[in-house]
């Protein structure tokens, strides 16, 4: 009888820690961190932190692109369009058309990534897990450009057959810019970097749809020619990883999403600002979700379905136009992707696709006059290169 008490406060202690497992379970999300830069959306909507939730805020609290071009579109030169707030449509994809390419994509936009091995297998017993980039893997079909995953024993695609890529893991990307072989020593490939559309400043946005599956990661990233050069920080280039995968926590399909922004290389003299987050929505549901950037002379704005999830302006600004890249990747036997995430091991007895359903770019008439000059002083183009002014005596690739 003396221990019934004991036995009662057991009880109410448990019940206690379900109550507070289950809260946690509730909120099973991170909260967003925007350093300071959702005044951009308060002083546009007149408010204070006080009067709204600043983890809550949407692209049209930021910026007004409502009635804007959403049709497949290239601005090239001439009347702007311009809405009430400057903004206007410069790239518009919505793959509705299969072009006269080896992947259907329109030959003056876009190009797929080079033929390459992307990632050599982490276990010397499987050699097979190496994951390479193969142009086959890309295409366009229903509307939507696809890029495959898959493992292949006996590979039929004559460069990476020349190359010796020919029993592993295969996948692609596609990107406007063309990475050209100008030389080759002792297997060693060395590029050149030609650009075919770039923009500095504005908003990005894409529409991708991941599968349910292990060991296979995506992006959708901004990088310029002159990004990995050292001198003027980020200001002359960065990689901006609008998203980089669809990380699992411990292989529970809970969805984590990182952005990122490198400068000054990938080197010694290498920066990184990152943000990783464990996400409210499921994002193996087998619907397509939306990813964007807001990029201003200030800073970089990160969102995902239409809601703010980071800022940041690391490294200073870019001011110069990079150029847009989707990547398909699967991990290299290890069960890991990038930045340490788990993500599982992709199986050789299936395959996976990501799918984008469009990408629209816009730009603002007040930014572009922030945008720095180009090498030779004319507007930036396919002509220079997409080339800026930045010159330093420490600019050297890394």
């Amino acid at each position: 009888m003396k221990r019934r008490p004991y036995i009662f406060t057991a009880i109410i202690l448990i019940v206690l820690l379900i109550s507070v497992m289950l809260v946690g379970c509730a909120k099973a999300y991170d909260d967003f961190t925007l350093n300071g830069w959702e005044s951009i959306a308060l002083k546009r909507l007149g408010k204070t932190a006080d009067e709204i939730d600043i983890t809550r805020l949407r692209v049209e609290d930021f910026i007004d692109i409502k009635g804007l071009e959403t049709g497949t579109y290239l601005y090239s030169g001439g009347e702007k369009n311009a809405n009430a707030e400057g903004w206007y449509a410069t790239l518009i994809d919505n793959f509705d058309v299969v072009h006269d390419s080896e992947s259907g994509l329109n030959p003056e936009i876009w190009t797929t990534s080079r033929h390459d091995l992307r990632w050599a297998s982490q276990s010397k017993k499987h050699p097979e897990c190496s994951n390479y980039w193969c142009s086959k893997a890309v295409s366009v079909e229903d509307g939507k450009a696809r890029v495959r995953a898959y493992y292949d024993e006996d590979h039929d695609c004559e460069v990476c057959r020349e190359y010796g890529h020919i029993n592993g893991r295969f996948t692609g990307g596609f990107e406007t810019r063309a990475e050209v072989v100008r030389e080759e020593n002792n297997g060693k490939r060395e590029y050149d970097s030609n650009i075919l559309w770039a923009q500095a400043f504005g908003y990005f946005e894409t529409s991708i749809k991941f599968p349910d599956m292990d060991g296979m990661w995506s992006a959708f990233w901004l990088q310029g020619n002159e990004m990995r050069e050292i001198g003027f920080d980020g200001e002359d280039g960065t990689e901006i990883d609008i998203y980089e995968s669809a990380f699992r926590l411990n292989n529970d399909k809970m969805s984590r999403m990182g952005h990122a922004l490198l400068w000054n290389g990938y080197g010694k003299s290498g920066k990184v600002d990152g943000n990783i987050r464990l996400l409210e929505q499921n994002l193996y549901d087998g619907n397509f979700h939306t990813f964007s950037l807001l990029w201003t002379p200030e800073c970089y704005v990160f969102f995902i379905d239409g809601y703010a999830t980071w800022a940041s302006n690391a490294g200073g600004v870019c001011k110069v136009p990079e150029f847009l890249r989707f990547t398909n990747e699967i991990d290299a036997g290890d069960g890991y992707g990038p930045h340490g995430q788990k993500i599982g091991q992709f199986s050789h007895d299936g395959e996976a696709s990501m799918y984008v359903d469009y990408i629209r770019v816009y730009q603002n008439v007040e930014y572009e006059k922030r945008i720095a000059p180009s090498i030779d002083g004319k507007p930036y183009s396919k002509d220079n290169n997409f080339e800026s002014a930045f010159k330093s005596d420490y600019d050297t690739a890394n």
